[in-house]
């Protein structure tokens, strides 16, 4: 990609001062981050593959988790998993992919379909970032937050288990993709320090502290959040 007119999602090649290639990334001409990176290293093309490479490793990287206790988890986590720009959390058998530039917006369905090859999830929900959301309506776009791009749209919030307790999240309309997946071991933590305690959580979305409180033996939790939404 040699012309910065290119629009968004167009791949992007760095070379080294050497001329070397260096990495391969999403073109993001909206975003101060220009060039989201997808590889480093030797070249390789941006496919299939790459995304099912992509997918494979990332559910390796989190095997060790015990799926009796815990089917809500961050299955994609940005550019920890090469992927800046999106993420994907799980909710027992609905995924939700979140994107938060428009340069993923031709790559998504290589990801998606990574990821039921991988995982075979009975849904998937396509949630997009609040800039991207305002990009997308003033360019006239009919993508819309919370389409559900795979299976049938749920009836209402979606169960899953946390750290062996039972959660619901609203995967449509709730706060980041549902919930706050990537806070499951400090909520690990307040369950093991609360017994007897007197418990406030404060911006407590839909609950997740302060359901792990009470199940420590808190001898009282209080959760407040100015989301009409959160606390119903």
């Amino acid at each position: 990609m040699s012309d910065p007119a290119a629009p968004p999602g167009t791949l992007a090649v760095v070379f080294d001062r050497k001329r070397r290639f260096a990495v391969i990334g999403l073109w993001d001409p909206t975003s101060p981050i220009r060039v989201r990176i997808l590889h480093a290293g030797d070249p390789r093309p941006i496919g299939d593959d790459h995304w099912a490479d992509v997918v494979r490793v990332a559910a390796s990287r989190r095997a060790s988790l015990d799926r009796a206790a815990t089917t809500g988890f961050r299955l994609l986590n940005g550019e920890n998993d090469g992927v800046g720009g999106l993420v994907a959390d799980r909710y027992d058998q609905t995924v939700v992919v979140k994107i938060y530039t428009p340069a993923w917006l031709p790559h998504v369905d290589g990801v998606v379909a990574a990821i039921v090859d991988h995982g075979r999830p009975e849904r998937i929900v396509l949630r997009l970032g609040r800039n991207l959301q305002t990009q997308l309506a003033a360019a006239g776009s009919a993508i819309r937050d919370g389409a559900i791009i795979r299976g049938e749209a749920p009836e209402g919030p979606v169960g899953y288990r946390e750290n062996g307790l039972d959660f619901t999240a609203d995967v449509v309309r709730g706060q980041k993709t549902g919930t706050f997946l990537d806070q499951r071991d400090n909520r690990r933590r307040v369950l093991r320090r609360s017994r007897d305690r007197s418990v406030l959580d404060v911006f407590s979305g839909t609950g997740g502290f302060s359901v792990h409180a009470a199940a420590g033996g808190a001898a009282a939790v209080h959760a407040i959040d100015q989301s009409p939404h959160a606390v119903a």
